[in-house]
């Protein structure tokens, strides 16, 4: 498609699908409830899980409170791959910083408040020193100087069992109601714990969007190999490994002629180490689940789960495929991991892969650009027998919202968190979208309906945020070196992650009796 049609097409689509953007400065028009997601209905072919939920009975009251400062803390690991949810940029320079100001204006004139955003920097995934760190010294010390937190999702899985956050689901409707349709209802299910909640997302946040894994495929190299269905297949619902597995199969080149297989030549597929946590996740498998007591069970041990792993670890060793985050010896070839490599970034806009699988939050900043047309497609059914897709959430690039335990008035800021997440329906996530559009990140009219269907089947796996021993990270520790015998070391850490998540349910036992 040419560049001078792109232009045409993304804004007649913005047009068709983005609701109208509008100053919401002094407004209290109430938003038009959009479609909520039953995460049980199946989703397939055309169907969509879609079903209209009750409409919002839900009004901003106006309220007077007296220029009170609402402060939230945000920690991430890096800001080139996350946006600051709270804070408003002093130039507003992206379509997203404006959303921002505006929906912080709008809260801001409702109550008669100021919004201010204290930002931390996140150092490690078994909880960082600023995000589950800092709450527990709060929770300890009884300060009060957060109204909300938004943290990676392995301090938020921390802190929620050691008692540091407050119960969500207590608020009174009146005040906080998570079913309302800015709120995840996808997450809301997924997280609340023994009728409790202590973490989720929603419409103020672009984070959980950005983290959603796809698959990303080169048009060019599509043609060239004569694959023409993969939007059909994906709309019929058809779109499954093994389909994925064939065409990649298609696509392999030792362009510089040396006989090893390094970033320099043409694949199938380049994948990341995180997709392994995708793979199988979009087989319907978690690492952990809940049963229906509400208790964490070890789920990562299913025959399922074990045969996607598989099947997906035997394929990524043949010539079609590139675990990309190597880094590879001129003479020999031999890769030795190196996480950062940027390999993909090179390589995919170069033509040297069919297919990409990562998160979208990498196709809207690496691939703007690139003069290859692409498109995205959920993440592959295991077999034709299932039901829907489902849509792993890259866990290091998850954040969730929060409160700490203790608050100077918690109805307060929970009122204004209410009124956040209204106001950000019609000012946030219009803006992402339209920053989808316009930043290239969807190139033509059928990855739309793609980016539709990956967002309505997204997958939250409790597993990849509380990690019991670790067991989830043996997944890559194999996957890259193309391990494919997972019930060996399954077995392995199963005790240990089992009596880790014993303990986690006694402790939700105790917080659900205090």
């Amino acid at each position: 498609m040419e560049k001078k049609n792109l232009k045409l097409l993304s804004l007649v689509l913005a047009c068709l699908l983005l609701l109208p953007v509008f100053s919401l400065v002094g407004c209290d028009k109430k938003p038009e409830t959009p479609a909520t997601t039953d995460p049980s209905a199946p989703v397939s072919g055309n169907e969509t899980s879609e079903t209209q939920a009750p409409a919002d009975d839900y009004t901003a009251p106006d309220e007077n409170m007296d220029g009170y400062e609402f402060i939230a803390y945000e920690v991430m690991f890096n800001e080139t791959e996350f946006i600051n949810d709270f804070r408003v940029a002093e130039d507003a320079v992206t379509v997203i910083d404006q959303a921002i100001f505006n929906r912080n204006t709008a809260v801001e004139d409702k109550y008669k408040i100021k919004i201010s955003e204290v930002y931390k920097k996140g150092d490690k995934t078994d909880g960082t020193t600023a995000g589950y760190g800092g709450l527990i010294q709060l929770q300890t010390s009884g300060d009060t100087p957060y109204d909300c937190a938004v943290l990676p999702g392995y301090d938020c899985a921390k802190l929620a069992h050691s008692g540091a956050l407050t119960d969500l689901a207590s608020f009174s409707s009146s005040v906080l109601d998570f079913s309302h349709s800015w709120w995840d209802q996808q997450a809301r299910e997924a997280f609340t714990i023994k009728d409790m909640l202590f973490f989720t997302t929603g419409d103020f946040s672009v984070d959980i969007p950005n983290a959603t894994v796809v698959v990303t495929f080169n048009k060019k190299l599509a043609n060239q190999y004569e694959i023409k269905d993969l939007y059909q297949l994906a709309e019929e619902g058809k779109w499954t490994m093994d389909k994925w597995m064939e065409y990649s199969s298609r696509v392999h080149d030792d362009l510089d002629g040396n006989g090893l297989l390094t970033e320099n030549d043409l694949y199938g597929s380049l994948l990341w180490d995180d997709s392994i946590y995708a793979a199988v996740n979009a087989a319907g498998e978690r690492c952990c689940d809940l049963d229906e007591d509400g208790n964490l069970i070890l789920t990562i041990g299913t025959e399922r789960l074990v045969s996607a792993f598989q099947k997906y670890v035997e394929f990524a060793k043949t010539e079609s495929c590139l675990r990309y985050q190597q880094k590879f010896n001129e003479t020999t070839g031999e890769g030795t991991s190196s996480p950062f490599s940027g390999h993909e970034t090179r390589m995919f806009p170069n033509d040297q892969g069919l297919f990409l699988i990562t998160a979208i939050s990498v196709v809207t900043r690496t691939f703007r650009d690139m003069d290859t047309d692409y498109g995205i497609l959920p993440m592959f059914k295991y077999d034709d027998a299932q039901e829907r897709y489902y849509n792993n959430i890259a866990p290091w690039s998850s954040r969730f919202l929060c409160m700490p335990v203790n608050l100077a008035d918690a109805d307060r800021s929970a009122k204004i968190l209410e009124a956040v997440g209204y106001f950000s329906t019609k000012t946030v996530m219009n803006a992402y979208y339209e920053k989808t559009l316009h930043g290239s990140t969807v190139r033509d009219e059928e990855s739309l309906p793609m980016l539709e269907l990956i967002n309505k089947t997204r997958m939250y796996d409790l597993g990849l945020y509380y990690q019991p021993a670790n067991i989830n990270k043996q997944m890559i520790v194999l996957f890259r070196v193309f391990n494919s015998n997972w019930m060996s070391r399954y077995n392995t850490y199963k005790i240990s992650a089992e009596s880790q998540l014993k303990k986690i349910n006694e402790a939700f036992d105790a917080l659900k009796e205090s």
